[in-house]
């Protein structure tokens, strides 16, 4: 459905495909290098049978999960009132969804930790679900402060998501979203709660793991601040690592034996791809440096996608591999996307020949 939706949008924008060419030239050669080497990977190195059942599984996603919809997505004009509205319908179907696997989870799976609810997907995944749904719940809080009821659920709900998901994720997505913001606020009283909150929520992570009320969740946090704990990905990683040092201009196998990966795309990437994936890498993003804040002042709906985008690129610095990241890629788009919008309206505005506002 996803492939079929996407190959409909291009179609229905080719106009706009041909004008963003270069962008979508550059995704376009990341995905099909990524695609060659996963193809030599398995022809050349040893897996495991069950690994090796999941080649061309891998060569789907790849393609068809990840490098099409990313075109679809770029091919979109995305407008002040198209991200008002898709924010609007992404409130709601993500209210209904959690509500429903929250209600599942509670009176029938009655799983609480590591669960994933009514979604077939890991358990981080669902976890970095319910971060979505709080991300936007806040957000149509401080939009709309007289309607708290709707925020205020979605916001229990989502939390109540990432609790019972046990991921750890989603909490260090909100710590580095919240310091971004107050980056941006950059007041005092604020830096003065942040300390006070982090300095109560360390401590209370210590005693609840020290008492008779310790969950995993708590011991998987506690595990990580006070152990350094990664469950394993230390090892992930320093092989990754050693794979790109033994193959440094276009990298190794793109996967470990038993279809395991280093759980950090900076990893992977030379990994998998070398020195050249990692330029194909800073290709693909290359158009992140005509972001300006004032895109975001001037159409405030922009700021979930971008607050999404951050969380997901926290994500893969500790989970999944770089195919199965598929949320990560899905915001990369949108947000180039939007950011390419406002880059040529502003441009137009900057223009009086091709003004289209009056604003000049």
């Amino acid at each position: 459905m996803v492939l079929l939706a996407s190959l409909y949008l291009i179609f229905l924008n080719f106009d706009n495909v041909i004008k963003r060419k270069w962008t979508i030239i550059c995704i376009g050669l990341f995905w099909l290098f990524y695609a060659a080497k996963s193809y030599y990977s398995f022809q050349n190195y040893t897996f495991t049978p069950e690994a090796k059942s999941m080649q061309y599984w891998t060569y789907f996603k790849i393609i068809c999960v990840n490098l099409i919809p990313s075109i679809a997505i770029l091919s979109i004009k995305i407008t002040k009132e198209m991200a008002e509205k898709l924010i609007h319908l992404t409130f709601h179907f993500l209210l209904i969804m959690i509500g429903i696997s929250c209600l599942y989870t509670i009176f029938i799976s009655q799983t609480f930790s590591r669960a994933t609810g009514i979604f077939d997907r890991y358990y981080i995944t669902a976890g970095h679900y319910g971060l979505c749904l709080m991300i936007l719940s806040v957000f149509y809080y401080f939009v709309n402060s007289k309607k708290i009821v709707k925020p205020a659920l979605g916001f229990l709900m989502g939390l109540f998501t990432v609790y019972i998901s046990s991921a750890r994720s989603p909490v260090l997505a909100t710590a580095v979203i919240i310091l971004i913001m107050l980056l941006y606020i950059n007041k005092l009283k604020y830096w003065l709660a942040l300390a006070f909150f982090i300095l109560i929520f360390v401590a209370g992570i210590y005693f609840i793991r020290n008492s008779t009320y310790a969950t995993e969740y708590i011991v998987r946090l506690y595990d990580a601040i006070f152990e350094g704990n990664a469950y394993g990905r230390s090892y992930y990683l320093e092989k990754g690592w050693e794979i790109f040092e033994n193959n440094i201009l276009f990298g190794g196998r793109t996967l470990f034996e038993n279809w395991m990966y280093p759980h950090n795309i900076f990893v992977e990437v030379p990994m998998a791809m070398g020195i050249t994936g990692g330029i194909l890498l800073i290709l693909y993003f290359k158009d992140l440096w005509k972001f300006r804040l004032e895109y975001i002042k001037q159409n405030i709906f922009y700021l979930p996608y971008f607050l999404f985008f951050i969380q997901y690129w926290v994500l893969v610095q500790t989970s999944y591999c770089i195919f199965d990241n598929v949320e990560f890629w899905c915001f990369a788009a949108v947000i180039i996307s939007i950011i390419l919008f406002c880059y040529d309206e502003k441009i137009k505005s900057n223009d009086s020949r091709g003004n289209a506002t009056g604003n000049y």
